[in-house]
């Protein structure tokens, strides 16, 4: 059986990344990317649209 080790400095770049809070642009970026992805495979909705609705939904200005 291999003897697998993980970078240090991956783990640590990974441990710094997963402590810092997200932005609310980044929480706004993955909120639509979550919703095109729940999309089935023949949706013809746009991320425009997405991104729209949800703006429209949040009191935000579309971009």
């Amino acid at each position: 059986m291999t003897d697998l080790k993980t970078d240090e400095v991956l783990l640590k770049n990974l441990r710094t990344a997963a402590s810092r809070k997200l932005t609310a642009e980044e929480l706004y970026k993955q909120r639509v990317s979550f919703i095109m992805g729940s999309l089935s495979d023949s949706s013809t909705v746009t991320r425009a649209q997405v991104t729209k609705a949800l703006a429209d939904i949040e009191g935000r200005k579309s971009a």
